[in-house]
């Protein structure tokens, strides 16, 4: 049993994974695309989702690519006491980097369909842009202690009591349960406010609001992801911690093994992955949006080759002309001097 948990995480991590973080990876690049357009950059959500974006390419560029390359080369982590303490710092960083601008971007929307004006001030570009950079050097600052807490034992990278309890903790309380908790507590409330809003207003959706709306039922759409690919991995991590002192026997050793790998990195990276297709299927603006964009890079392309051949043909009649007033000079010039 305990070879087949190996031989099916094995091929779960070369396939699965190889092919979800790649489509991932093209995914996040065309979000990045997307709400770099003009009308984008001026919306304050679109911009966390741009800044999210970035940071999904960086958790599956330095979280997960190691994980495959380990499977066929040598893990550095097993023999790198600096890269074992560094890569759970950056990589942890990252991730709540992410779900910080999620919860955030919850409470934009909720902020933007308030009745209160103070309140509506902070779906801004301006404050968006200046929570974004606070909010990536909060999280480089409250984690400097990883690098001190991890450490290289033997070939095993990772940390020990009592410092695995409080990571425990610390694992189900700020990651596992204050982030879905935010983000569910202000995405209904946004909703709430939203549908308030309309009655009050008594208008039909404008252009704005409209999109507005698309960019609540996208963020809703990837918070419940969120949460259904994040919430085993506190658990497991609990369950370790407890644990860490008993005598397990090989078959259980290997089943836990089996289910810490599910709870991450398989499930875990799942949802950087998938933001790009949770958008396309929650949203049709966002298709048409997307779908708008290939269109106008593929004007692009071809007008710039319409344009190449027209210089071309213009360049070529210039050529012939000029040959032919050479040819009609020199002809000119003998009928001059012949005798």
């Amino acid at each position: 049993m305990s070879s087949s948990l190996d031989n099916i995480r094995i091929w779960m991590t070369r396939y699965l994974m190889s092919g979800y973080v790649s489509i991932g990876l093209l995914g996040n690049i065309i979000n990045i695309c997307i709400f770099t357009r003009k009308n984008s950059l001026q919306n304050s959500c679109a911009l966390y989702l741009l800044a999210l974006s970035i940071a999904n390419i960086f958790n599956l560029s330095f979280a997960v690519i190691p994980t495959i390359y380990a499977l066929d080369h040598v893990d550095l982590s097993t023999y790198s006491s600096i890269y074992c303490r560094l890569r759970l710092y950056f990589v942890h960083v990252a991730i709540m980097v992410a779900r910080t601008l999620l919860v955030v971007a919850c409470i934009d929307r909720y902020a933007l369909c308030s009745n209160k004006l103070r309140l509506r001030s902070f779906s801004k570009a301006k404050v968006a842009i200046r929570v974004i950079f606070g909010t990536v050097l909060l999280w480089f600052c409250i984690n400097t202690y990883i690098p001190f807490f991890q450490s290289l034992r033997g070939n095993t990278c990772g940390m020990v009591a009592p410092y695995s309890l409080i990571w425990a903790i610390y694992t189900v309380i700020v990651p596992g349960i204050l982030p879905p908790t935010a983000m569910s507590i202000f995405g209904v409330l946004g909703i709430r406010n939203r549908r308030q809003l309309q009655i009050r207003l008594n208008t039909r959706r404008r252009a704005g609001s409209k999109r507005d709306y698309t960019l609540l039922m996208m963020l809703l759409s990837e918070v419940l992801i969120y949460v259904i690919t994040t919430i085993l991995f506190p658990i497991i991590t609990v369950y370790k911690a407890v644990t860490n002192g008993e005598i397990k026997s090989v078959e259980r050793q290997q089943i836990e093994s089996f289910i810490s790998f599910l709870a991450s990195p398989f499930l875990i990276y799942i949802n950087p992955s998938s933001t790009f297709y949770i958008y396309i299927l929650s949203s049709k603006n966002y298709r048409k949006e997307c779908k708008q964009m290939f269109i106008d890079w593929y004007m692009r392309i071809i007008g710039r080759r319409n344009q190449v051949g027209t210089m071309a043909t213009v360049n070529a009649q210039a050529n012939q002309i000029e040959t032919m007033e050479m040819v009609n000079a020199q002809a000119n010039q003998f009928t001059i001097t012949r005798p």
